[in-house]
């Protein structure tokens, strides 16, 4: 069962990042969406229950129902993961290599979106390990860039997989509720700029020190 509801949370997932399931775009009835993974109706009902619970889908009332939508665009939390996801999937499979450059504006003319959802999505990857931060020179009126250096960390689903015979109560969150999104981000690139500080302090005494041994 636990496999079943792994297989259609991630295929609906990719539909949405693929843009086969576009933004606003209605899903077809759970009991279609049952029959065509061949599996219960309450599989289909806590797989929408947890791509809901990490803003990709919305439905009225507390449970899913008749009608599931994929979240707009307008929507922070959904923009920031649907960003999120659709780099990752270009990391991966090679359209941003290793090395590439990007900067927050070019990613909002790449996939959509506006410039804080690119700019929080881009936080997230370099928390992965998979962007780095390019330190600009200071004075300097460039636009923030990052720097692809790819690897495997995490999932395109950041929560822990709820198997398909638990309730299909809320699922827990690991993004934050969109009014405390933006404050995330703001402590997170803020714990970023003090990691690079060190790095970059470290290189300085690895420089210094082998100044001093050639010397």
């Amino acid at each position: 069962m636990r496999d079943a509801f792994e297989k259609v949370a991630g295929d609906l997932q990719q539909q949405i990042y693929s843009g086969i399931l576009a933004p606003g775009v209605r899903l077809p009835a759970r009991e279609v969406l049952a029959e065509h993974y061949s599996v219960p109706l309450n599989v289909v009902t806590n797989a929408i229950a947890l791509l809901a619970g990490n803003f990709l889908l919305r439905y009225p009332g507390e449970l899913p129902g008749d009608e599931v939508y994929v979240r707009d665009w307008d929507d922070q939390g959904f923009a920031t993961q649907l960003i999120h996801g659709r780099l990752v999937g270009k990391i991966r499979d090679g359209s941003l290599p290793k090395g590439a450059r990007v900067t927050v504006d070019e990613v909002v003319d790449m996939i959509g979106g506006d410039t804080e959802a690119a700019d929080q999505a881009l936080t997230y990857l370099a928390l992965e390990g998979r962007v780095k931060k390019i330190h600009q020179r200071s004075g300097a009126r460039q636009p923030t860039a990052y720097v692809i250096v790819g690897g495997e960390f995490g999932t395109e689903v950041p929560v822990p997989v709820q198997p398909g015979n638990e309730s299909p109560d809320t699922p827990k969150r690991e993004f934050p509720a969109e009014a405390g999104l933006a404050d995330l981000t703001r402590r997170l690139e803020r714990a970023l700029e003090r990691i690079e500080e060190l790095e970059e302090r470290v290189e300085r005494l690895e420089h210094g020190g082998q100044a001093h041994n050639t010397s």
